[in-house]
């Protein structure tokens, strides 16, 4: 039986200080010398820690700096920009593949050249010191060859053999970090782009999607990008092998080769059907994660109406239409691994029967040769060519994915809506937006030679979300708002509150007019949004702590007694969707991670609705009117009772701003256009009148 304190500690789960940091010790390698690196004997001290004891996290080497996805994500965000720039000047698309090879080319082209030179001079040259020691071991091999050249040959080939497999391992894991870099700083401009993508783009995409590119396609660069080099390297050493073998058996080499050269054609078909099936399993992927967020996101409504069976069949089906073209997939990859055991075989028995059926007579010596070139020739041909041919397509279908995200519309871009039926808007956007790191407020935000300078300016605007929209969002709207002032915007569910803040925060794109914003900007949205941390987590919101600033938000934000409830107070876990506050605690810690960024300009979308009035009057007058007095503050409200202590009043309806003035007008103007709102809003306002 589950006791009341257990319950609670479900409940109530006990999150680490958001400013503690584990301690790692220093990464070995990266003071490693040559002889640690080649053998790998610099993370001989981790294993014999983790022969003694389980390890922990904090045995774990920090990361080296060249391995770091802020490094690796700034260097390809910069490279990936310049891309975007010079395609706009060309007209053309931009490509992900090209900023990718302008980063990361010139190295990767260094590894293969180490990769093509152990191939050629260290494998290549094993079958003729065999030879050497064959011709030695024959019956008649003492008489003709000395014990100095088997010496020699023996020697040749234990050298050669350790060097290549020295040289192959090094390059190797070089080649594979490669792949994680790639990895790496594809994930942290994913990530940093669905940051700043905007309400429109986010329309064209879904979570389930963005899962994916971060966990399924990026791990292609992994997987894939150690075969990609043998592509080129195949070829030439199939070439210099063949010429190695016709000094051994003459035209019958030919015939043996050809018989690999034979089954190309057909592997470049099986790579163009993986390249079909990658890009449909990706899309079924996409659809499968995407109803599974929607099923777990509204889990509670499923069960509360019994629906866990017809939701069930629903997932099945999903499944098992992308398992359909995952068999698919697995097939092809399987008849491609299928060469790796067939093609040194058959070439084998070509090469020797049509040698024989010549009339030439073969021996121990040729055979051993022979086979030893095949091999060389097996791993680099049947395996790793074999699976470059498939991982073009699929890593081609990744980065395409990748680049199309990529090319979502950013809400800083303002991406601005033509529609057919108007033509006349040139230069409706003026973005002055100064985005500062200090906590200083943005400068020419004051009054000079009688010239009033608006922190926000709206000329006119009307906006849509998309040209295929057929209403407009907003229509003919004109708002401005002064440094240092307050202004309540209200009207009835549906007239366009809302949208105006998203208009501010560039999210709706404009069709028409001119907007102007000077400063940093703070957005507390309508509905409370937190995620799985703690509540200091979540208001924080990656932010540096200052206590000072932190706790006094606390206090205007009425939360210090929420905290003192809570068994671990601030740094209670909050649950995904903050599961486990009530209504009125997802509110105000919403509304405290707006107040305590630093910032200029506030949006508040109506954080009175879901409190009582007591605690209501408490956020007003301690949060908007006294702590955020000397910033501009936008607060949308349908709690008509604060307006007399407001700076302005503007009233929306049907999309349109109707009355925009100063107070007391507006609210006696109010009287006649009230039409159709509550009744007992009247009866508010002529209290109201009253007082002013």
């Amino acid at each position: 039986m589950i006791t009341d304190y257990n319950k609670l500690f479900i409940m109530y789960r006990l999150i680490t200080d958001v400013n503690y940091k584990v301690k790692r010790p220093q990464n070995p390698r990266f003071n490693a010398n040559i002889f640690e690196i080649l053998t790998f004997s610099w993370i001989f001290n981790l294993f014999k820690k983790g022969q003694s004891r389980d390890l922990e996290e904090n045995d774990l080497y920090e990361t080296l700096d060249d391995h770091k996805s802020s490094l690796l994500g700034d260097e390809l965000e910069k490279v990936w920009k310049s891309e975007v720039y010079n395609a706009y000047k060309e007209n053309r698309i931009p490509s992900l593949l090209r900023a990718l090879f302008q980063l990361f080319g010139a190295k990767y082209i260094v590894h293969g050249l180490v990769q093509f030179l152990n191939e050629i001079l260290l494998k290549t040259p094993q079958p003729l010191f065999i030879g050497g020691l064959l011709v030695y071991f024959s019956n008649d091999g003492p008489n003709k060859v000395d014990v100095g050249y088997a010496y020699f040959c023996a020697s040749g080939l234990l050298i050669i053999m350790l060097l290549s497999m020295v040289i192959y391992h090094s390059n190797q894991i070089e080649t594979v970090h490669f792949g994680m870099k790639i990895r790496v700083a594809c994930c942290s401009i994913i990530y940093r782009k669905a940051l700043c993508i905007n309400h429109t783009a986010l329309g064209k995409t879904t979570i389930g999607h963005v899962i994916n590119l971060l966990s399924n396609d990026v791990n292609r660069f992994d997987s894939k990008i150690i075969f990609l080099q043998y592509l080129w390297i195949g070829p030439l050493q199939t070439i210099v092998v063949t010429y190695l073998m016709w000094r051994e058996i003459g035209i019958t080499s030919l015939i043996g080769v050809s018989t690999f050269l034979f089954f190309i054609p057909f592997q470049g078909w099986l790579g163009k059907k993986m390249f079909e099936l990658r890009l449909k399993t990706a899309i079924k992927t996409d659809e499968r994660l995407r109803l599974m967020n929607e099923i777990i996101s509204a889990i509670q409504l499923i069960k509360m109406y019994s629906w866990e069976k017809p939701f069930e069949k629903l997932i099945e089906y999903a499944r098992m239409n992308e398992i359909q073209q995952v068999r698919r997939s697995s097939y092809i990859r399987a008849i491609s691994l299928s060469f790796i055991i067939t093609m040194t075989r058959l070439q084998l028995f070509v090469s020797f029967l049509s040698y024989i059926l010549l009339g030439y007579t073969i021996s121990s010596r040729k055979v051993f040769v022979i086979t030893a070139y095949y091999n060389i020739l097996a791993p680099t041909m049947a395996v790793f060519f074999n699976q470059g041919l498939s991982a073009i397509p699929e890593m081609l279908v990744s980065i395409k994915r990748i680049q199309n995200f990529l090319l979502l519309e950013e809400k800083d871009g303002l991406k601005i809506n033509i529609s057919k039926s108007t033509d006349s808007v040139k230069n409706c956007v003026n973005n002055e937006s100064v985005h500062t790191n200090d906590n200083t407020t943005t400068k020419n935000m004051k009054i000079k030679d009688n010239i009033v300078y608006f922190e926000i300016n709206i000329m006119n605007a009307t906006a849509k979300w998309t040209d295929e929209q057929s209403s407009n969002s907003l229509e003919s709207i004109n708002f401005n708002a002064k440094p240092g002032e307050l202004v309540a915007v209200i009207g009835p569910v549906g007239a366009g509150k809302s949208s105006l803040l998203q208009l501010i925060l560039k999210e709706l794109p404009l069709s028409e007019g001119k907007l102007s914003i000077r400063g940093k900007i703070s957005y507390a949205s309508q509905e409370p949004w937190l995620f799985g941390g703690s509540i200091q987590q979540n208001i924080l919101f990656n932010s540096p702590m200052d206590e000072v600033r932190y706790k006094k938000v606390i206090n205007v934000c009425a939360l210090k007694n929420d905290f003192e409830q809570f068994p671990y107070g601030d740094k209670t876990f909050v649950g995904e969707r903050g599961v486990t506050l009530s209504g009125g605690q997802r509110a105000r810690i919403n509304l405290a991670r707006a107040v305590y960024k630093q910032a200029d300009i506030y949006l508040l979308d109506d954080p009175l609705s879901a409190v009582d009035t007591r605690v209501g009057k408490h956020l007003f007058e301690k949060c908007i009117i006294e702590y955020l007095k000397n910033k501009t503050c936008i607060l949308i409200t349908h709690q008509i009772q604060y307006l007399t202590n407001v700076d302005q009043v503007v009233f929306m309806k049907d999309l349109k701003v109707l009355i925009k003035n100063y107070k007391r007008l507006v609210l006696i103007s109010l009287n006649y256009k009230l039409d159709r709102w509550k009744t007992n809003k009247k009866a508010q306002l002529s209290l109201i009148l009253n007082r002013i």
